[in-house]
């Protein structure tokens, strides 16, 4: 299924803003110069101005335009958890080399323990996959990924070392579209410790996450443990 047109809109205005081509406090041209730029009707622009607003990369204001609020943190090889994005999507936006080394992949049939666990239903056949997850060489995240094998046909532990995402977008013809997440900090287990070099921690931040389909459909639950120098938290806050 094609993507609408204001997500294809405000995905490039976003990467235009990470990259700099609309610097913080400048103003976006005006809205007939990008419908014009971009071929599209001023609702199909204004609904991506709109997202772009939600995300807090931009501020709308009544007659003046449409100002860029978004600032680049220097985290260097720090996680952001901003929206739906890979791991190599992150990467990139960030200047960083990812690599992906899959531990485990397996075919298993969800019990009542994991179907508590995960939110998939009892008895569905889904795909596991842990993966360590370096940046520049260094190993910042652990993932383990269940899949629903129905919604992920072909699904590969080589594909997996690649991009999980870009195969189901390009070559299936998903649509990701929405993402619940809960953050916790938990003791560091034995297979965090031979994964990672925790160094002087303990401890590791847990983002477990269900993500969703166009179709409302829960496709994937991951477990993503994270070293405590790579890992930062940020988030939209309004009054």
């Amino acid at each position: 299924m094609p993507r609408a047109i204001f997500e294809g809109i405000y995905r490039d205005l976003k990467g235009k803003i990470q990259e700099g081509s609309y610097a913080y406090q400048e103003f976006l041209p005006p809205e007939s110069t990008l419908t014009e730029e971009y071929g599209c009707s001023r609702n199909a622009l204004r609904r991506a101005l709109s997202m772009l607003a939600d995300d807090a990369y931009v501020q709308p204001m009544h007659g003046r335009g449409v100002r860029v609020i978004w600032q680049r943190k220097d985290h260097s090889t720090q996680g952001v958890l901003e929206g739906v994005e890979s791991f190599g999507e992150y990467a990139r936006r960030n200047g960083l080399e990812p690599s992906t080394s899959v531990k485990s992949f397996e075919h298993v049939v969800c019990s009542a323990g994991l179907a508590h666990r995960t939110g998939f239903a009892e008895g569905t056949e889904l795909l596991r996959v842990v993966r360590v997850r370096s940046l520049d060489g260094v190993a910042r995240q652990v993932d383990h990924d269940y899949f629903l094998a129905s919604a992920a046909p072909g699904l590969t532990a080589e594909v997996a070392e690649e991009s999980v995402y870009s195969f189901l977008e390009e070559r299936l013809g998903m649509r990701i579209l929405t993402s619940r997440r809960s953050i916790t900090v938990q003791l560091a287990t034995d297979e965090d410790c031979s994964y990672l070099e925790l160094g002087p921690y303990n401890c590791v931040a847990v983002v477990e996450s269900q993500s969703y389909n166009s179709d409302g459909v829960m496709f994937e639950y991951t477990q993503v443990r994270h070293h405590p120098d790579a890992f930062c938290f940020n988030t939209v806050s309004r009054r």
